[in-house]
């Protein structure tokens, strides 16, 4: 098999903090090789340098070469982790975003709106073409993402988390579309914590732990399917419903997204909101804290109507972890973003860093106090944003997609977290990851056309 990227890379270093030590990568034409291992062991590092990105794009010192057999610009499409990084927010709808990528290449029109309309069909993403991106649900702008990376029509693709942020249609789609590109030549890289993804895509896979090679072969030869722990909290005595939401109704435009949901979530639970990319889970978890306004309906937590009060009032009764916690993340130290919430709520400082400690620790990152959190990974900042949120002890936790781009450590830290909400409040999580979902959640919620339909899940939390 002809090799399309050789990568030797004997140290890869942010400043004086070495990432990558020892890593020899050969990706084959048309081959899909994967990367793995636990958050910090250098996945996306090894990413972005294998697409050309690192010590450009990225600052960062390589030690080593990095060959691309094809000559042609750009050596690779990238798709990041964070699909927001991605988008430009030059195109007015998704198909100009689409576009702009090829734009900049120079190619002529004609050819334009041909790469355009086979990389939203490889990326699922047809039905998206003239909606506006400000208006996509995170797996919407995750498919976008993929469509800007293929139009680009490189010889190699680099995917960083692809599907995260898919529902499990979307995800065998996704995979389905990988199978053709490779088929047809395209090389990829694709950096995953999802196991079985990588055991159904992958011809081999790259096993990273603490910046060094773990092992390098075949899927079934160097995947551990990790071992499942379930939380250590139990849930607390179940009663009347906590929070309570009747006939919400939310709508963007002329496009109405929940229409009439009602949903009951009680004292001691944990519920999973589950759903196709756009159906509006995050919608729900907005329109509860009031960052979009409901057309319709009454939403009350404890009895008490949220129904117009602002969003710095909701926020004692209702804590939300946004997708992409490094939007909710400002303050300089992680002590201090903890203790944020405490304080705005009228705690005194000792008050508000003792409560911080609490919940780090309960997320098992006290001793990241002094450390900013910009400079910590994205699955670290989810864990921290977590903490934050626990910190302000709301009735109600909600938390988006926390599972995504999480190693199996990250899952049983999230898990004890909700546990924990579960022994005094209640929890509302967010997620396509089934699995996760079985192990820490007693009920299912999943929203189609607007609605809301319910069911009893078998799981860890509810024995």
């Amino acid at each position: 098999m002809t090799a399309a990227l050789r990568a030797e890379l004997e140290r890869v270093s942010y400043g004086d903090r070495a990432v990558l030590r020892d890593v020899v990568l050969e990706i084959g034409q048309g081959e899909i090789v994967g990367v793995t291992g636990p958050v910090g062991s250098g996945k996306t590092t090894l990413a972005l340098a294998c697409a050309g990105l690192l010590g450009h794009a990225v600052p960062a010192r390589i030690e080593g070469k990095i060959h691309h057999t094809s000559l042609a610009l750009p050596v690779a499409g990238y798709v990041f982790d964070d699909p927001l990084a991605q988008l430009t927010g030059l195109g007015g709808t998704v198909e100009e975003e689409v576009a702009v990528g090829p734009e900049n290449l120079a190619i002529p029109r004609d050819a334009i709106r041909a790469r355009v309309d086979r990389a939203l069909a490889a990326a699922d993403a047809v039905h998206l073409a003239q909606r506006l991106p400000d208006e996509l649900s995170g797996g919407e702008r995750q498919r976008v993402a993929l469509a800007c990376a293929l139009a680009l029509e490189a010889p190699l693709l680099v995917l960083d988390e692809p599907t995260a942020q898919l529902d499990p249609d979307a995800t065998e789609r996704f995979g389905a579309s990988l199978r053709a590109l490779a088929a047809n030549g395209t090389s990829v890289l694709l950096a995953s914590q999802d196991v079985d993804l990588l055991r159904a895509l992958a011809a081999r896979v790259l096993v990273l732990e603490d910046g060094a090679t773990k092992a390098f072969g075949r899927p079934g030869d160097v995947l551990v399917t990790p071992a499942h722990t379930s939380a250590s909290v139990e849930p607390g005595a179940r009663g009347e419903p906590l929070f309570e939401a009747r006939e919400v109704v939310v709508s963007y435009s002329d496009r109405t997204v929940l229409d009439g949901l009602t949903l009951d979530v009680p004292l001691g639970s944990a519920t999973a909101i589950l759903g196709e990319n756009g159906a509006g889970k995050t919608t729900l978890a907005r329109a509860i804290m009031g960052l979009v306004p409901a057309r319709g309906g009454s939403i009350s937590v404890s009895g008490r109507p949220l129904d117009g009060l602002p969003v710095h009032a909701r926020a004692r009764h209702v804590g939300l972890v946004f997708q992409d916690p490094s939007r909710q993340l400002f303050a300089r130290t992680v002590l201090e973003e903890v203790a944020f919430g405490p304080r705005v709520l009228g705690a005194s400082r000792h008050q508000a860093h003792d409560r911080a400690r609490e919940a780090l620790a309960s997320v098992e990152l006290g001793d990241l106090e002094g450390v900013h959190p910009g400079d910590l990974a994205p699955q670290t900042q989810r864990l921290v944003a977590i903490a934050a949120a626990m910190a302000a002890r709301p009735s109600v936790l909600i938390l988006d997609e926390p599972t995504a781009g999480q190693d199996e450590g990250g899952k049983r830290r999230i898990a004890a977290a909700i546990a924990r909400q579960r022994a005094h409040g209640c929890a509302m999580v967010i997620t396509h990851d089934l699995d996760f979902a079985r192990r820490v959640c007693d009920r299912a919620v999943t929203l189609r056309n607007g609605r809301a339909a319910s069911r009893v899940l078998s799981s860890a939390g509810n024995r």
